[in-house]
């Protein structure tokens, strides 16, 4: 069940290069947010007449938890937050990511602010009492939303070697699987150059994979029809999905991504 709201900013700060970290007072809402799911903030129709969706990073208390990055008009006015401002969103939307406790490390894979849903899914995991492996990759150091974290086993990669690793994120998840050879559950959010670099190596064949697909949505509410992907789930007979709706969570081996 969805609500309309409107929320509180307690606090927002920027965590990196044009990355920012904000808290919103959402009482009704967090009651029923799952990781994976997003909320959809309303901006003035002066600056965009459809809202925005965002993945909800984490709750704390009555708060809902949010990384974002400044792109464009509409994240450039949320980054200029103040505490006690207020913000009409609507959510909890879409599916959330499904984690059952297993013999097996967790695996979460992001893509700069692709961490986002996996923090919230680090959150749920860390609360069974497990430690999840969490990579990371960003382009440089000034890009990590996350350096540290005392809830995951953390590795970072960047492009140009700025901390961490050097390299592609998922050329680091690959070394670790190919000497870790067990099965493993993965859960992903990222460009979806990484969700075809998954799909496509033969070392995560046998693997569930998890994704939360980066879609533009211009409702959020499955109306517009904006945000459809190709989905075989369904093995006589190929069907479009919704990422808004169907979504943002899918299991990797059902979706096609165009080249």
């Amino acid at each position: 069940m969805k609500s309309m709201t409107i929320a509180r900013v307690i606090e927002n700060i920027r965590i990196a290069d044009r990355i920012y970290r904000a808290e919103l007072h959402a009482p009704d809402i967090v009651c029923r947010c799952q990781p994976g799911q997003f909320i959809n903030v309303y901006f003035p129709e002066s600056i965009r007449i459809f809202p925005r969706p965002f993945s909800i990073a984490g709750v704390i208390n009555d708060c809902i938890v949010l990384i974002y990055k400044v792109i464009g008009p509409q994240t450039t006015l949320m980054s200029r937050w103040r505490a006690d401002d207020t913000v009409t969103i609507l959510g909890p939307l879409g599916n959330g990511f499904t984690y059952n406790n297993s013999d097996y490390k967790p695996i979460l894979l992001a893509g700069g602010v692709g961490v986002a849903p996996l923090m919230f899914l680090r959150d749920r995991i860390a609360e069974k009492g497990i430690e999840p492996l969490l990579f990371l990759g960003a382009r440089s150091k000034s890009e990590l939303p996350v350096t540290s974290d005392e809830k995951s086993e953390l590795i970072v990669a960047t492009d140009d070697g700025s901390f961490g690793k050097r390299g592609f994120i998922t050329d680091i998840l690959f070394d670790y699987l190919r000497e870790n050879l067990q099965a493993s559950v993965i859960y992903v959010c990222g460009p979806d150059a990484m969700m075809k670099t998954l799909k496509n190596n033969p070392v995560t064949d046998k693997m569930s994979i998890y994704v939360s697909l980066e879609k533009t949505m211009a409702c959020g509410l499955g109306l517009c029809q904006g945000c459809i992907v190709t989905n075989s789930s369904d093995k006589s007979r190929k069907h479009s999905s919704l990422v808004c709706k169907d979504g943002p969570v899918f299991d990797l081996k059902d979706i096609e991504f165009n080249d």
